[in-house]
């Protein structure tokens, strides 16, 4: 069962998932208002304090109760943010018509009306193909199953996420620049050249791993095979 609010007492008896309510409030803190992506961890790692062990949370960036992703983000940073909500533990939210890039506000007076998904609007990236290639990722890689989420130090901090998700046999690091301009750096990883580039709707990464170099909220993702 899925709960509205976002209460550790929630998560005890009653309820098996939560809104991440708090990330979302961090999401538009970052995007809207400029904060420093390290606001991601601090927010998660406070959650993590609160809620009990193995808690659930549904890993938000568009929802009814606000304005669309993509009217307050843009498509990109709408993307970039989708690829943060995919890549962390918890249950990821693909809300009407994401897939397609539809803007078309459902919050209230419109909540208890019928309001169309505008399927086919124009100058918009494969995001369909995207979506779904981050939903295979995640249902055919048990990595990305667990509560395992290390943040990696990379030379960009105030702007570049750099996560690792794992188990026992596999690695993937996922890069994504959060700002409007374009950055070039290097992430801090073990093992960094046995990574090869996964990421869903990119054919090719230019820059070598551990390097990137992202356009305004590109992202990339890496992996790795553990070795015995």
């Amino acid at each position: 069962m899925l709960a509205e609010g976002s209460s550790p007492d929630l998560l005890v008896n009653a309820f098996d998932v939560d809104y991440s309510w708090p990330l979302l409030g961090t999401l538009n803190h970052v995007l809207l208002n400029g904060a420093p992506v390290a606001e991601f961890q601090k927010t998660l790692v406070e959650e993590r304090a609160k809620f009990p062990k193995g808690a659930l949370h549904m890993r938000i960036s568009d929802d009814h109760d606000e304005a669309r992703a993509v009217a307050k983000f843009g498509i990109k940073g709408a993307l970039a943010a989708s690829v943060l909500m995919f890549s962390l533990d918890g249950v990821p939210l693909l809300y009407n018509g994401m897939e397609a890039g539809d803007a078309t506000e459902s919050g209230d007076p419109a909540l208890f009306e019928k309001m169309p998904v505008f399927w086919n609007p124009r100058e918009r990236p494969p995001l369909r193909e995207i979506y779904r290639g981050l939903i295979k990722l995640r249902r055919e890689h048990p990595a990305f199953h667990n509560d395992r989420v290390i943040w990696l130090h990379n030379s960009n901090e105030a702007d570049v996420v750099t996560l690792m998700r794992l188990d026992d046999k596999e690695e993937f690091v996922v890069v994504i620049n959060f700002s409007n301009r374009t950055v070039f750096g290097q992430v801090d990883v073990l093992h960094a050249s046995e990574f090869e580039p996964v990421t869903p709707g990119v054919k090719e990464t230019p820059a070598g791993f551990p390097l990137y170099g992202l356009k305004a909220f590109e992202y990339r993702i890496y992996h790795r095979q553990v070795r015995r």
